[in-house]
């Protein structure tokens, strides 16, 4: 207890010290949690690509329509069979001041598809080989990849220098950023680089990222103007900002899924008629209503529906609300006192609030449901690296495009934490692939009816992304992934 307390003063104190230099070059940011590790190989938390995404570069980028557009590589082509990518080369320059090389890239993107090296080396296991050539790099895959260019707008495929030495800690990219200082769990220190490959320089000078596990805190300090920016604003303290003097808050769809994430390969729950009985017992417009106030979609699929070519909107009879059904699966399966452990992220408040108000709603199915908070760095290591727990909640960010979404579901998936297994699927998502237009919609759509019926998780809501800021703040940019473009915004 001391031991936050001490840490919110110090906070606290650092905000008034930057309140007291801030100027229009600076800007003051209030994010929940610290980064897990700048390496692009290691990371796998969301909030790490929110920073990321101003520090590292890949030969692409995301765009807030949701496509992609030239970041490294000014352009490429593809041959006629879909499996030969040649990315040609601009002039850009890492923060380091050496210039990119075709080197760099072959070395980074080698690193990223390395499964000794990279936690989601799988997801470039398409890549046959990857070839320098005088201003271009050339990859070659093993077969069509209708979501290829997206994977390389991903954190993983960012590109840094060859001889770069602990990224984790000192990331060197070619962003529009660079990481000036570090205090884990205080501070994140930005500053503008000024030899940017786009030749523009943005707005402001210094970005100070600041740790904030406290949603209250973040808004005290945004009202005070020592903060100007909440990108992620929890919407259980929304009534606290909303027609406040000098503070606006822009809505937009997130494109994140939250979900009850179910341990597939632990008893009971490799039992589908207990993974369906906690289904049907949970009332999802409650936790809608109880946890986000209203504001969000609520979810029947593993997609969500600013995926709207890909997302399935006729799955809602497959898991109504039925308490009554819930008892008698669990008394088939011999589970009607079923206890188990409900493990929350503490840093997301909203996932805690979703979490209580599930367990109590299982509870009265007559299950006995133990609330287990863990902080972010347990979550990480116990939930999705070991997999060791009964059920666990999470939102999952979305991406470009829908397999990046859906493989995650796979069997042998790195980021499978659900155990989850089902061959049918497996093959579905090995086709979508390899298909185009309305044929690869029909798969996905199948592919998504699966998970409802066979539950890895427990789909619930897409929350609206409420980015709250002082109104001098302008040029807010969404996006339909998990980041926050610093260099498009001014005052």
């Amino acid at each position: 207890m001391w031991k936050r307390m001490g840490l919110q003063l110090i906070i606290a104190l650092l905000l008034l010290t930057w309140g007291g230099f801030a100027s229009a070059q600076v800007l003051n940011v209030a994010i929940p949690q610290d980064p897990d590790s700048f390496d692009p190989t290691r990371t796998v938390a969301a909030a790490t690509s929110e920073v990321a995404f101003n520090i590292y570069e890949g030969l692409v980028k995301a765009t807030p329509e949701g496509g992609v557009a030239p970041a490294l590589a000014s352009h490429w082509t593809v041959d006629q069979g879909g499996t030969l990518y040649t990315f040609y080369l601009r002039e850009a320059y890492f923060h380091d001041g050496s210039p990119v090389t075709v080197e760099d890239v072959v070395h980074s993107l080698n690193r990223a598809r390395d499964p000794e090296l990279a936690v989601r080396a799988g997801e470039l296991a398409v890549i046959k080989e990857i070839t320098a050539l005088e201003n271009a790099v050339q990859i070659e895959l093993h077969e069509p990849h209708g979501a290829f260019l997206y994977l390389l707008t991903e954190v993983y495929a960012s590109i840094y220098p060859k001889g770069a030495g602990d990224l984790s800690r000192k990331p060197i990219g070619t962003g529009p950023y660079y990481l000036a200082d570090w205090g884990p769990n205080q501070r994140l220190e930005l500053r503008r680089f000024e030899h940017h490959w786009s030749g523009q320089r943005p707005y402001f000078a210094q970005v100070n990222f600041l740790i904030m596990p406290d949603e209250n805190s973040m808004v005290l300090n945004l009202k005070a103007g020592r903060i100007q920016l909440i990108p992620r604003l929890e919407v259980s303290v929304l009534h606290q900002v909303e027609n406040s003097p000098g503070i606006k808050v822009l809505a937009s769809p997130m494109n994140l899924v939250q979900l009850f994430a179910i341990n597939n390969a632990r008893p009971p729950f490799d039992d589908l008629r207990v993974r369906r009985a906690l289904a049907l017992g949970l009332n999802r417009e409650e936790i809608l209503l109880g946890a986000a106030w209203g504001n969000g979609f609520l979810l029947d699929s593993a997609l969500s529906p600013a995926m709207a070519g890909f997302y399935h909107d006729g799955l809602g009879e497959i898991n109504p609300y039925d308490p009554q059904r819930a008892k008698e699966l669990l008394r088939e399966a011999g589970q009607e006192n079923l206890r188990f452990t409900l493990t929350l992220p503490a840093n997301y408040p909203f996932h805690v609030q979703a979490g209580e108000i599930a367990a109590q709603q299982w509870q009265a199915l007559g299950l006995e449901v133990d609330l287990e908070i863990v902080e972010w760095g347990t979550w990480l290591e116990r939930v999705y690296t070991q997999r060791d727990y009964d059920v666990s909640i999470i939102g999952l960010a979305g991406r470009l495009d829908p397999h990046a979404i859906l493989v995650r579901y796979t069997t042998d998936s790195s980021r499978n934490f659900f155990n989850f297994s089902n061959a049918r699927y497996d093959e579905l998502i090995e086709l979508g692939l390899r298909a185009e237009g309305e044929e690869r919609r029909a798969i996905y759509l199948e592919a998504q009816e699966i998970l409802a019926r066979e539950l890895p998780g427990i789909f619930i809501m897409d929350p609206q992304q409420l980015a709250a800021m002082r109104e001098e703040v302008q040029g807010w940019r969404s996006y339909p992934v998990y980041v926050v473009d610093l260099a498009s915004l001014y005052q």
